[in-house]
């Protein structure tokens, strides 16, 4: 049951998007948000550009404190109404401290990330996957309000879809429809009907579809699972976060991965 959702927010538009999903999953569970603005970058640091021509050091400043004060605002307008929800605010959240919180809370979630200074940086849903050791839940830009009732799980096998899907159930229990998703290799190959029995076991009745995707390369595998998404009309898409070992992309994982997080269309719960 996710009772503690860590709602991570850097104060661009992404704020309001996933603090308003953040809500609705603690709504569902009668549980409640821990809200926090978390930056990268702090009012006062200065490369080499802002201690030459100081001008642009006030401009970011003052983004950085506008933002700031976007994810308070967002806060109060989205998730203060629940019991026992909080807030932390200002610049004064450190990287460890954001990390030990993640690890105490049943669900993280965060808005999409991106290079730009408009998102949440890539760095911080790095650190949510690989330091925290819980599921994260990445929000879409304007996420259908409509309920979670159809979830696509995308099953491979591996320990990080295992440790997904897991995490996964609390949201599975409460779906009308569950589809289990094996894309490119035969199902029994990678111990399908152990999970379909698992969750028989949780009165969760899934459906089991392949695909074979045509592609090798991770970004073709990423745009297949997407379009499955889409034409399928899913709410709700889980998956396990593959990573290289090192930074080779937005994101330093593996290319499906980057490439479903970049672009699903509707939320998405993440395990490493």
């Amino acid at each position: 049951m996710y009772k503690s959702i860590l709602a991570i927010s850097e104060g661009g538009p992404e704020a309001a998007m996933s603090f308003r999903l953040a809500h609705r999953i603690a709504s569902m569970f009668g549980g409640t948000v821990d809200a926090v603005h978390f930056s990268e970058t702090h009012p006062g640091d200065a490369d080499i550009a802002a201690q030459a021509m100081p001008f642009l050091k006030r401009v970011t400043d003052d983004r950085l404190n506008a933002r700031a004060r976007e994810t308070e605002r967002a806060y109060k307008e989205l998730i203060a109404s629940l019991p026992g929800a909080t807030f932390t605010g200002g610049h004064g959240v450190t990287r460890a401290q954001l990390v030990t919180m993640g690890r105490f809370a049943n669900l993280l979630l965060l808005g999409r990330p991106g290079t730009d200074a408009e998102h949440i940086a890539p760095e911080t849903v790095r650190m949510a996957l690989y330091d925290c050791a819980r599921p994260v839940v990445i929000a879409p830009p304007n996420p259908n309000p409509a309920p979670l009732e159809s979830v696509v799980v995308a099953w491979n096998g591996s320990a990080q879809a295992a440790r997904a899907a897991g995490f996964a159930l609390p949201l599975l229990a409460k779906a009308r429809t569950v589809t289990i998703l094996v894309a490119g290799t035969a199902p029994d190959d990678v111990g399908t009907s152990f999970l379909l029995r698992t969750l028989g076991r949780h009165g969760i009745a899934a459906t089991l579809e392949t695909m074979d995707h045509g592609a090798v390369s991770g970004r073709a595998r990423g745009s297949a699972l997407l379009d499955y998404t889409h034409d399928t009309g899913a709410d709700l898409l889980v998956m396990g976060a593959y990573g290289h070992g090192g930074v080779t992309n937005l994101l330093g994982l593996g290319g499906a991965t980057a490439k479903v997080i970049a672009s699903c269309p509707v939320p998405l719960l993440l395990a490493h």
